[in-house]
């Protein structure tokens, strides 16, 4: 092992180490919805902002007047990016794009914000909107995870002429899914075991960032869904009086709506009924004799009552209400007359359901008590289905409510960018550890220990070692201390290491890339004795 070996170990493990922490810290930041992104659309916010930015955004604990942050808006799965420009994180934000004239009708709490403005793609949202569907995000999940696949070949993985080629393709295309599955699998087992675990990471938010896709955009961001049935609500008045028997009525008993005559009768019995949810009752009583004169009196304040069925009931004196007002009549000067009219005001509220409001009026003249016209005695509300409403489509697991669509899509980009972002790196980290196949290759990645010199003959009775990639020959010049000696022939270029009498060559035949055995040349009495190939630990 050379002195630079164990510090490039630890630097790899130290990058790896980065990357996992990197792809922790993102996941952490989806799954808590502290990151965020928005494509914009329309004019609102030139020219800060254009069509189809790509705008990152990320939660705050707070926010001020000038920053530029992200709210959910009126419809669902709608995104707004505008300026605050007042307002405080506990009443609301007043926000206004910079090309609006307007104020946003919305006010947005600290709680209530997406966040605020912290990274800026223009166009980004252009390249962004193809991986938005099934088919996008079904291809980037293949590119991630068969790309390892692809960086992490080495020279063995590579045919041998033509023929052997199309062999392979062959083979490779009668395996079909498995054969690609198999060699994924043994891409991986490659890897170090810092890159095995990046390289899972990758995988598991690939698959994580497929299925989010699938359930977010399977079916639109909102659904109609049908109005709750509303509780049925009734009000009825009713009231009654028992009179002597005579011609005026056919028996002793009044019931509402026949007027009641004073000359039989100076009083009635007024009785309200409620059917439905429990609620909280208030009744007053409003008079008034035509004069500009009138009074409230009220008769039940807050009472609560549990429902289904609750009666009240309340004795109207004739006299005593023709009275009040003939009093009121004579204290502003003006003529009495024994009239009065009632009006009696109802109101029942139970939950969040609207107010049931029933009024009943009535007039108290000398000579009768009847309904004034119009009145009703019946008063119902609610017992139909509101009409369908819009709302954020929502997905559900075994019928809990897991996560919105719209957030599916959200975190679906955003674990799928994290993927690629992790993958791109295993590939950059395997690519340095495949062997190289070509002079191209290696004078590009070893400029620094190449000396290219006249083909020389190996020295006579010497062994020739040939080594089977390139990187153990730069282990064996490090260890000695040599420059690599590099020529090319008319079939092979050959790259040399010599030391102690012995030759170690890597050789890249020009015509394909043929492993070669090690293997005594020259040796007297030993023209046909060859050795094994010597892997790189053999060699050094």
């Amino acid at each position: 092992m050379t002195p630079g070996e164990p510090i490039q170990k630890s630097l790899r493990t130290y990058i790896v180490a980065a990357i996992l922490g990197m792809a922790a810290i993102g996941a952490w930041a989806v799954m808590t919805e502290r990151i965020g992104y928005v494509v914009t659309s329309g004019t609102s916010m030139n020219p800060v902002y254009y069509q189809n930015d790509l705008v990152f955004v990320a939660k705050a604990d707070s926010y001020h007047v000038g920053q530029i942050a992200a709210y959910h808006g009126s419809i669902p799965g709608q995104r707004v990016l505008h300026r605050i420009i007042g307002g405080n994180g506990s009443a609301g934000f007043v926000l206004k794009g910079d090309n609006n004239e307007s104020i946003d009708p919305l006010n947005p709490t600290t709680d209530e914000m997406i966040g605020r403005a912290v990274l800026h793609v223009p166009h980004g949202g252009i390249w962004l909107k193809p991986l938005l569907g099934p088919s996008g995000l079904g291809m980037l999940s293949f590119l991630v995870i068969s790309g390892g696949a692809t960086a992490a070949r080495n020279r063995r993985e590579i045919p041998r002429g033509r023929r052997k080629k199309k062999v392979k393709a062959m083979s490779s295309r009668q395996g079909g899914s498995w054969a690609a599955a198999a060699a994924v699998l043994k891409a991986v087992e490659r890897l170090s075991p810092a890159l095995r675990v990046a390289a899972a990471v990758a995988a598991m938010l690939t698959l994580f960032a497929f299925i989010l896709g699938i359930l977010g955009w399977m079916k639109p961001l909102v659904e109609a869904k049908a109005g709750e049935q509303q509780p049925s609500q009734a009000l009825t008045f009713s009231y009654t009086t028992k009179v002597p028997k005579s011609a005026a009525y056919d028996g002793t008993t009044v019931t509402s709506p026949d007027p009641i005559f004073r000359k039989l009768a100076n009083s009635a019995l007024l009785r309200v009924r409620y059917k439905g949810p429990t609620g909280i009752l208030n009744i007053s009583s409003n008079l008034t004799n035509g004069t500009g004169w009138h009074t409230t009196m009220t008769l039940v304040k807050d009472k609560s009552f549990p429902g289904p069925t609750s009666d009240w009931s309340y004795t109207l004196d004739f006299p005593a209400l023709a009275k009040r007002a003939d009093d009121a009549s004579r204290a502003i000067g003006s003529p009495t007359n024994g009239s009065v009219d009632i009006t009696l005001n109802v109101s029942v509220e139970s939950g969040n359901l609207l107010p049931l409001r029933a009024p009943l009026q009535l007039t108290i003249t000398p000579f009768q008590m009847s309904l004034a016209g119009g009145t009703k005695l019946d008063t119902t509300a609610g017992g139909e289905a509101s009409s369908d409403v819009i709302v954020p489509r929502e997905i559900r697991i075994f019928g809990h409510s897991v996560i919105t669509a719209a957030q599916a899509r959200s975190d679906a980009i955003l674990a799928l960018i994290g993927a690629i972002a992790i993958a791109v790196v295993v590939l950059l980290a395997a690519r340095r550890r495949m062997p190289t196949r070509t002079r191209a290759e290696i004078e590009s990645r070893y400029p620094q220990l190449l000396v290219h010199v006249e083909p020389m003959p190996s020295p006579p009775g010497k062994p020739v070692v040939n080594v089977n990639n390139f990187p153990a020959l730069v282990k064996l010049a490090e260890k000695y201390g040599q420059m690599i000696l590099t020529w090319r022939r008319s079939e092979a270029d050959d790259f040399v290491v010599r030391d102690e009498g012995i030759t170690y060559r890597y050789r890249v035949p020009l015509d394909e890339p043929t492993l070669q055995n090690v293997e005594l040349i020259n040796r007297p009495g030993a023209g046909s004795h060859r050795r094994k190939a010597s892997s790189p630990s053999q060699v050094s």
